[in-house]
């Protein structure tokens, strides 16, 4: 969108009216009209792991029957006896006992080989092709999640929505959320302190200059005034989630015991981004010849500690369905070692995909260690892209043709998700399914399907009739729809809840203990 054109909309909607958190302007956005929800989502979310440095895969899931792997790495190679075996072929590194329980628990997907043409062994131009999900020749400046964020809510920022669309953990905002019309991330360390910074601040409109610098003004002063009335409904979901596990005294394992206490709070954003360096092991990846310590084991340790934690606490608060962790690095390692006993920067790698929803198990074969390219690393297997397009389509529930236009051209999708099959339309153009769990809680889904694309409305009813909560008001495109109902607001007792679209209306009942 041009600056000049969300200019014009934002003065039709808002008539001028300054923002801040101050008076009067802050109620603007306490009760904006033109404000969206997430009904654009499924209600499903996302969270990632970035594992900056580019980890090693070899010694992450290791090829233990393989005599080359051995031979290629005579002190750092992780001793067949020590690894956590998955298949006759690959193992674990010792070091993440905690996936491996994910692993017999079918909640772990490993997808191996993955890469793309043409690697670029720069950890900073093979960052931006990860993020931007763009070819190694393209240069893009947007991200794959962003431009996802952008379609999804096709009229921000004009329209901005109740809740954030993608949060980051951190300090220097990723090129992954960045979008076609900006940014759609907010970034912050901890809730409390975005929160505090805030406080106080303002981000007033009047006395703009008629110039090009005033419209430029006014843009940037609109983007603050949206960090500003973030803060507050961040805070609050803070304040009102919880963890009911302990996590790992880490920086991923603070992260994401962040994120699950907003998610149990019931923030609705559908994308997260955490980060944890470190994985560029150059040389003593381990320590006097003792692969289960040292830089490397360390790191695989503080990722599947933190990420196991996480699962268990969504899992206790009958959140888990919902959420999916991915974890991606910007390229794996050589497959020789180095002199400095540690690895060179490689290809190919193996990634995770985590959740209640995965299939579980290996996709792909393992590493051919002895049909290397040129430089003597890993061919990849499986295009990064793929594992995006199976998560936009399989998770986030896009479908074909918007996953194509996100990721520039059609990937074919990976065996990563148990897919929840879309409801029978036995009649009509629409379906609505009883909720599981039923009786519930403290929290519910409910689904329903479209054949055709309609408005919707999912609301909830007590027996009298007297309407209780609006889960959903809003357009939705074709296909299979899973939305959150958080019942800690609700009494005990018997509700009705009713979906009315453009081709008539359903009504089921439920229970609440």
């Amino acid at each position: 969108m041009k600056r000049k054109e969300f200019l014009r909309q934002l003065s039709l909607l808002t008539s001028g009216v300054a923002f801040g958190v101050q008076g009067v302007p802050v109620r603007t956005y306490a009760h904006n009209p033109f404000m969206v929800d997430m009904a654009g989502t499924n209600g499903n979310i996302l969270v990632l792991v970035q594992l900056q440095g580019g980890n090693d895969g070899l010694n992450t899931v290791v090829p233990y029957e393989n005599s080359s792997y051995y031979q290629k790495r005579p002190t750092i190679a992780i001793p067949k006896a020590g690894v956590l075996p998955l298949t006759s072929q690959l193992g674990l590194n010792p070091a993440m006992s905690s996936f491996r329980e994910l692993y017999d628990n079918a909640q772990l997907t490993i997808v191996e080989n993955v890469g793309y043409q043409s690697p670029n062994r720069s950890h900073f131009r093979s960052t931006d092709i990860w993020l931007s999900g763009s070819d190694a020749e393209t240069l893009e400046y947007d991200g794959w999640v962003g431009r996802y964020l952008a379609h999804k809510f096709p009229d921000y920022p004009v329209a901005l929505p109740e809740q954030p669309l993608a949060i980051q953990l951190g300090s220097v905002e990723s090129m992954l959320l960045q979008s076609p019309v900006g940014s759609m991330a907010t970034v912050f360390e901890s809730p409390d302190t975005f929160y505090q910074l805030v406080q106080g601040s303002s981000a007033e409109s009047a006395s703009v200059p008629n110039t090009v610098a005033g419209e430029e003004l006014k843009f940037l002063q609109q983007m603050a005034a949206q960090s500003i009335q973030y803060s507050d409904i961040i805070k609050k979901k803070a304040d009102s989630g919880k963890n009911v596990v302990g996590y790992p005294n880490t920086s991923l394992g603070k992260q994401l015991a962040i994120v699950a206490d907003l998610i149990s709070g019931g923030l609705t954003t559908p994308v997260y981004l955490t980060t944890l360096g470190g994985f560029d092991t150059h040389a003593n990846q381990v320590v006097a010849g003792n692969v289960t310590t040292g830089q490397h084991a360390n790191l695989l340790k503080t990722v599947a500690d933190a990420v196991a934690a996480f699962t268990k606490d969504l899992k206790r608060q009958n959140l888990a369905n919902r959420v999916t962790v991915m974890t991606f690095s910007e390229f794996g390692r050589r497959v020789n070692q180095n002199g400095t006993t540690g690895t060179d920067h490689g290809t190919a790698a193996p990634l995770f995909v985590v959740g209640n929803s995965v299939r579980g198990g290996i996709v792909g074969t393992p590493p051919d260690l002895n049909d290397l390219d040129s430089n003597g690393d890993l061919r990849f297997k499986h295009d990064f892209r793929q594992v995006y397009a199976s998560v936009l389509r399989d998770h986030l529930g896009v479908d074909a043709a918007n996953t194509k236009t996100i990721l520039g051209r059609d990937f074919e999708t990976l065996p990563i998700f148990r897919q929840n099959s879309a409801l029978e339309v036995t009649e009509g153009f629409f379906a609505l399914g009883q909720n599981t769990p039923n009786p519930f809680a403290n929290y519910t889904d409910i689904q329903f399907t479209l054949k055709q694309a309609s408005n919707a409305r999912l609301v909830v009813y007590d027996l009298t009739g007297r309407e209780v909560l609006v889960l959903r008001e809003s357009r939705f495109d074709v296909g299979n729809y899973t939305i959150p109902l958080s019942g800690t607001s609700l009494a005990a007792g018997q509700y009705l809840y009713s979906l009315q679209t453009d081709f008539g209306r359903q009504v089921r009942r439920m229970a609440k203990v």
